[in-house]
């Protein structure tokens, strides 16, 4: 214990992007009519003319905002500068009840994200720069499960990526995550 002032060191972030960026983006907003929401998030765009491919980032599990960020990272930040970079535009937007995002988040069920995530893919085809059949879904984590789960339904899905996605039953992996979880925690 001390009076002096408590030193909180800045975390050295390299990886996100830094102006001048060779893409822009806005702020946009999609009504999931299926549960009454509203959904807000970025779209990012190449410079230039034309239609581009797009994907939508699906997050894991757990509340997340529009760039997954956790612990200072954000790596749905990162991603989204990579593939707008290279020619690929990127949706992502706060899970329900998260940021700017309606919705009570406790209340809902991967259904309701897969319904959450068509929704964005139906906003996308209202965009007049967006390649309508080259539309993705990047799924991290429990997004891996929900990116399939949308892809199976409809037509409007042309890829899908995976990260981290699951392998084995829910049951099983909660169990293994509240152990690692409190393991670390001490």
């Amino acid at each position: 214990m001390s009076r002096q002032a408590i030193y909180k060191p800045t975390r050295n972030r390299p990886q996100e992007p830094k102006e001048p960026l060779p893409y822009y983006f806005e702020a946009v907003s999609f009504k999931n009519p299926e549960s009454d929401i509203e959904l807000a998030g970025t779209l990012i765009l190449p410079k230039g003319t034309g239609k581009y491919p797009v994907v939508v980032m699906v997050s894991g599990s757990g509340p997340q905002d529009r760039n997954e960020e956790l612990a200072g990272h954000k790596p749905f930040l990162v991603i989204s500068d990579y593939l707008t970079r290279n020619g690929i535009s990127v949706l992502r937007f706060d899970d329900r009840g998260v940021g700017e995002s309606t919705g009570d988040f406790k209340k809902a069920i991967s259904p309701d994200f897969a319904s959450d995530v068509q929704s964005a893919v139906s906003y996308l085809k209202t965009r007049s720069e967006i390649d309508k059949d080259n539309i993705g879904l990047i799924g991290h984590s429990e997004g891996g499960v929900i990116a399939p789960m949308v892809a199976s339904k409809t037509d409007d899905i042309s890829f899908i990526v995976l990260m981290a996605g699951t392998g084995i039953p829910g049951s099983e992996i909660l169990a293994m995550q509240g152990k690692l979880i409190g393991k670390a925690a001490g």
